[in-house]
């Protein structure tokens, strides 16, 4: 399931979903800010966390992956003024811990791993229904089988060009609901596609104290 898809998920997983480095500033305005809407900008460089709020489910016609718990890191690459262009990310992790996945894709066991691999990137986009745009995503599943280990590479390839999660100032948190995913690479016994869902939050500022980020 190259349940990659976790992602996505997750997954993304952007929240989720934005980020910034390096030292807290006294900056406001940004897309992003920490500690509350209109609050201290997040700085780029900062680091971005969040777990798994609700389960990674990635549905395929040969069954599904869920995955309960797990982690979302990014970094913060630009955080311009509100108004003035979207904040962006590199999102270098979306992990879900194998001992609280499962699988029901025909042939296989169990799960191994889920990571991503390589980094991903987000596109905060605020307004009245904010949402991170995640491209470049490739999410890397390997799954026990009776013919051994297989690894499914799943994301943003041919027809999908992004998957989208809708981001939260209530919550704090990254939500993907239905999100189309492809396979990128993987053996036969690895569905083509299928759909990832999937929350992470809340999305904190590491690199400030741990702060819930905030999208303004």
């Amino acid at each position: 399931m190259r349940t990659r898809t976790l992602a996505l998920t997750a997954l993304a997983a952007a929240g989720l979903v934005l980020g910034a480095a390096g030292q807290a500033g006294a900056s406001t305005g940004g897309v992003l800010t920490v500690g509350s809407a209109g609050g201290t900008n997040a700085n780029v460089g900062d680091t971005l966390t969040g777990a798994i709020n609700s389960d990674f489910i990635f549905t395929t016609s040969s069954g599904t992956i869920d995955c309960s718990t797990g982690s979302f890191t990014a970094g913060v690459t630009a955080n311009p003024a509100v108004g003035s262009g979207n904040a962006t990310e590199s999102i270098t992790g979306l992990h879900a811990d194998p001992a609280n996945c499962s699988t029901t894709i025909g042939g296989t066991l169990g799960v191994v791993s889920v990571e991503i691999n390589g980094a991903a990137n987000g596109t905060v986009v605020d307004g009245s229904s904010p949402k991170l745009k995640v491209t470049n995503l490739d999410e890397q599943v390997t799954l026990s089988s009776f013919l051994g280990d297989v690894t499914c590479d799943y994301g943003t390839t041919g027809s999908v060009t992004e998957i989208d999660g809708a981001l939260s100032n209530v919550s704090k948190s990254i939500s993907f609901a239905t999100q189309n995913v492809n396979l990128i690479s993987g053996s036969g016994l690895c569905p083509s596609n299928g759909t990832f869902s999937g929350g992470v939050g809340p999305v904190l500022d590491s690199s400030q104290s741990n702060q819930a980020v905030y999208v303004n």
